[in-house]
């Protein structure tokens, strides 16, 4: 019995010692608490069940003034015995609810709610002779974990942090069954931000792999990052699904799902705002030897008002969406896939200097592929769309540029990212505008570019083909802003470019083209022109052929023959560089060798269609004005570096009537010109020539026609050539007398007398007139051309046709010296003198056939007058002087010496008197005597004894 008794006590004493032991340890914790300074520390209850080897803990508390508390209400722990048996320490439930407290790390101490976990550290030096490297055989293992209500914070040198957990809930993890799946959720907020977790993984088995579900809204993200990057703010919100895989070094995530961050900013030393950023997709990541292998992006990136501002520079934009796939892959060498579309909308860039910088673009797209290679230098291909809508850029007033759309297609590739190449490029513009001012702008409704090519960095060398390129409506405005020049269309075809300059073309066509120098009406306008085979390099441009068609153009000279619509060109193409100075580098040095001219040929140019040049002349009064319709125009073999002729032909309506052609080939450009050429021109109405008429001989043409047949050659900058001309029933009349003497005086003659002894019986003039002259000559101009043709056309046409008209009675003709002596005769033209037999009114034998020649004249030129004036000679008054003394000595009263020598004049008067007397009633059998005129008799002339007759 006694043993009985033994064991009995015993176990009443075990008994009482495990009953004890709550009490016990609460008490002592309650103690140890306070000796850690803890001001309120409280332990309601510590309950344990033995059997069931069940431990609650009910109500600790630790409180200090001015630091964290310590809470807890209420911890629930299950062990299982019977697992203790296979050295397993599997607890069946644990049950934390109601945790309240925190953590704070600063000045280098750790506090735990109210305990100072840095005062246990050092107070309990670590035992390095109690470290083992041995494993130990047992294994631990939890069925499930419970969290409620826990509200825990932490507190750093520069931030705090706090956690409210709703719930937590674990599943089963047991260290001895790796590969068993267990479960994690929990639900709260950090930082006042909602979030929740979910996962099922499998996390102690060799291979890892887990599915997480988080969620988390509207985070403070300067919460968590402050320490580390101060200058970042923003809120992110998230809704994933991450899948995760872990194979010894190769960890692979899979995130899917949605994150939102709002408010973004970073303000360093530049300022990134973005009001909302939305990520929503697929990614994939995979680690090898943690380092990235593999990153793939599938989904689409929304920005709502991003912002990038650095000194100043601010660049802004509504929105920019992408959409697509993005695969960065480290194999043997990086490489980057990009598969997707980017949308944006409301740009807007502004630069701050001494003019500002603006750039606003409404929206923009961008679609296509690149894939980017880092191997060797690295190579890059892609295809790429860009779409620009409504982009304007301006700069002050100095610069403005507004485009309605930009449209840019092509296909990208790269080798060591040294040459660059394109292929299948298309860039297509719609409504440009450029406005440089003051000096200049621009406007093209639309611009088409295909091409392809390559450039290459390292040397500058590129080598493009160009298929087309297509402009459309095109305004340039210089100056004011008023327009310079406009076309309808501008198309280029087949071109090839290569730096430094190497450039060709198959053709190119441009339509509706019109030069506006601001004034009434257009200085140049063409229907359409055609540029064939054009090759150029830095030392030569070749052209094949230059086709105009509807070519209008004019010129207006001014009073003092300055040119008008040429000056205005000139000043409206200067405003464009007013105010700009060439920069030092281009300026030229003094002696500088500025190289060899740039050579330019053309094989063929060409004007034809409805083409026609206006000319006005203010110079003249009235004022000159006339049309050359330009029927055909060619021109051939242009070189400006050759001496070989270009051979032309020209075939032109002048106002209503006149035609104009002309061939020949000309070499104006070498050195020696030289060349040949024919012309001929009918038609021509005179009246319109009038005002030249005016100006250069003063005489106005009333009527008439003018025809000119031209042939000359130029060799050695010398002219030949010979001009033959027409003129059909001219009649003039005389509007400026000073003029007309300085025309008169050129000729010796009155126009009127000239033209009426040129003017045959049909009313024609008919001219031979050559003309000869050095180029090089400083005046031999066109006034001297002029003074050829009064010269050598007129005043020799006269004398020639008398010469031949009178022959063989024509060697005697001369005109007057001096206007003074014919208007004092009123002859100009002196004709051979008829012959008198001394002393007698009889002419000389062979008169009759010369007044038969006169008279013929007479006949053939109606125009003509002829003054017929008698002279008594020395002869005569021998002769008559002694007849009369005869007389007197048989008279019955002689005269006295005087009275004698007196009627000696007078019978010489009356002599020369009768001399013309005859010639005129000869002459009146067969010309009215209305054209006949007696001049007052002179006596006492040299020569023979004469009546001589003059026009």
């Amino acid at each position: 019995m006694r043993w009985i008794a033994g064991g009995m006590g015993t176990l009443l004493a075990l008994g009482l010692v495990l009953h004890s032991i709550p009490f016990l340890v609460r008490d002592q914790a309650v103690i140890w608490l306070r000796d850690q300074g803890v001001e309120d520390a409280r332990f309601r209850a510590l309950n344990i069940d033995w059997f069931s080897g069940r431990v609650e803990l009910l109500g600790l508390k630790a409180r200090s003034e001015g630091r964290f508390p310590l809470e807890l209400d209420r911890l629930d722990l299950d062990l299982d015995y019977a697992a203790l048996f296979d050295k397993q320490l599997r607890v069946q439930r644990v049950l934390v609810e109601g945790l309240r407290g925190g953590l704070v790390y600063r000045d280098d101490e750790q506090w735990l709610g109210p305990i100072n976990l840095s005062a246990l550290t050092d107070a309990q030096p670590e035992d390095e002779s109690a470290a083992t490297t041995e494993p130990s055989s047992w294994s631990l293992g939890l069925d499930g974990l419970a969290l409620k209500a826990v509200d825990w914070r932490l507190r750093l040198e520069d931030q705090a942090h706090h956690l409210e957990l709703d719930q937590l809930a674990l599943g089963s993890v047991y260290l001895w069954q790796p590969d068993l799946e267990t479960a994690l959720s929990l639900s709260g907020r950090i930082n006042g931000a909602p979030f929740s977790l979910d996962t099922r993984s499998v996390p102690l088995a060799e291979n890892k792999r887990g599915d997480i579900a988080i969620q988390i809204e509207q985070l403070p993200v300067q919460s968590l990052t402050s320490a580390f990057v101060p200058e970042l703010e923003a809120t992110l919100t998230t809704d994933l699904q991450v899948n995760l895989a872990l194979e010894g070094n190769s960890l692979q995530v899979a995130p899917r799902g949605r994150i939102q961050v709002d408010r973004f900013r970073y303000d360093s030393t530049s300022d990134i705002q973005v009001g909302q950023l939305v990520w929503q997709g697929d990614a994939d990541l995979a680690l090898e030897q943690f380092q990235l292998a593999k990153l793939t992006l599938d989904g689409s990136l929304e920005l709502q008002q991003p912002r990038f501002a650095q000194d100043a520079l601010d660049a802004q934009l509504q929105s920019l969406n992408w959409q697509g796939q993005v695969v960065l892959d480290d194999g043997e060498s990086i490489s980057i896939d990009v598969d997707g579309a980017v949308k944006g909308g409301g740009l807007a860039l502004s630069q701050q200097a001494q003019e500002a910088l603006d750039l606003t673009v409404n929206d923009l797209t961008w679609q296509g592929q690149v894939a980017l290679a880092m191997a060797e230098g690295g190579s890059m291909t892609g295809r790429h769309q860009l779409a620009l809508n409504q982009l304007q850029l301006g700069q002050g007033e100095s610069l403005k540029l507004t485009m309605n759309r930009v449209d840019l297609q092509t296909r990208l590739s790269t080798r060591q990212f040294d040459q660059w190449g394109w292929q299948e490029m298309r860039l297509a513009l719609e409504g440009a505008e450029l406005s440089m001012a003051p000096s200049m702008g621009s406007e093209i409704a639309a611009l088409d570019v295909q091409s392809q090519g390559e450039y290459q960095i390292s040397d500058g060398r590129l080598s493009a083909q160009v298929s087309r390129v297509g402009v459309g409506r095109t305004d340039l405005q210089v100056g004011d802003g008023a327009p310079l020049a406009r076309f309808e269309s501008l198309a280029v075809n087949d071109m090839t470019l290569a730096l430094p300059l190497d450039l060709s073309l198959a053709s190119a066509e441009l339509k509706a083209l019109d030069i506006d120098t601001g004034g009434e009406p257009l200085f140049a306008s063409l229907g359409s022109g055609r540029l064939e085979q054009l090759v150029m390099d830095s030392e030569r441009v070749g052209i094949g052929r230059i086709d105009l068609e509807g070519l209008v153009s004019r010129l207006t000279l001014d009073e003092q023959m300055r040119p008008l619509e040429l000056e205005a060109l000139t000043a409206r193409l200067e405003s464009v560089n007013s105010g700009q100075s060439a920069p030092e580098s281009q300026a030229e040095a003094p002696g500088a060798d500025v190289g060899q001219p740039l050579r330019v040929s053309v094989d063929e140019a060409r004007i034809g269609g409805d083409s026609a040049f206006y000319f006005t002349d203010r110079s003249t009064q009235p004022v000159f004005d006339t049309r050359i319709t330009i029927r055909e125009a060619v021109i051939r073999d242009i070189d400006t570096a050759g001496s070989a002729q270009s051979e032309f032909s020209f075939s032109a309506g002048i106002d209503q009537f006149a035609e104009l052609k002309a061939e020949g080939a000309v070499n104006l450009i070498g050195s020696p010109r030289s060349g040949h050429w024919n012309a001929e021109l009918t038609g021509m109405e005179l009246p319109a020539l009038s005002p030249y008429s005016i100006k250069y001989t003063g005489y106005f043409l009333k009527s008439g026609q003018l025809a000119l047949d031209l042939e000359g050659t130029l060799e050695q900058d010398q002219l030949n050539g010979e001009n033959r001309i027409r003129l059909h029933r001219l009649a003039v009349d005389p509007v400026d007398q000073e003029q007309i003497q300085d025309f008169q005086a050129r000729i010796s003659m009155p126009l009127g007398t000239a033209v009426a002894v040129l003017q045959d019986d049909n009313d024609n003039i008919d001219l031979d007139v050559p003309i000869s002259g050095s180029l090089d000559d400083p005046e031999f101009d066109y006034q001297s051309i002029i003074n050829r043709v009064a010269g050598k056309g007129v005043k020799q046409g006269v004398l020639s046709y008398l010469t031949k008209a009178l022959q063989p009675y024509g060697a005697l003709i001369s005109l007057a010296q001096t206007a003074i002596k014919a208007s004092k005769t009123g002859a100009f033209i002196s004709l051979e003198p008829v012959g008198f037999e001394p002393g007698s009114d009889l002419p000389v034998a062979g008169a009759t056939d010369y007044l038969e020649q006169l008279a013929g004249l007479l006949e053939q030129r109606s125009a003509l007058r002829l003054n017929l004036c008698g002279i008594a000679v020395e002869s005569d008054r021998t002769l008559l002087g002694e007849t009369l003394r005869e007389a007197n000595e048989k008279a019955d009263e002689p005269l006295e010496p005087d009275a004698l020598a007196a009627e000696l004049d007078k019978q010489l008067a009356e002599l020369a008197e009768n001399r013309a007397v005859v010639l005129k009633q000869r002459l009146q059998q067969r010309i009215d005597g209305e054209r006949l005129f007696l001049c007052y008799p002179q006596v006492d002339q040299e020569g023979e004894p004469r009546v001589e007759p003059a026009l």
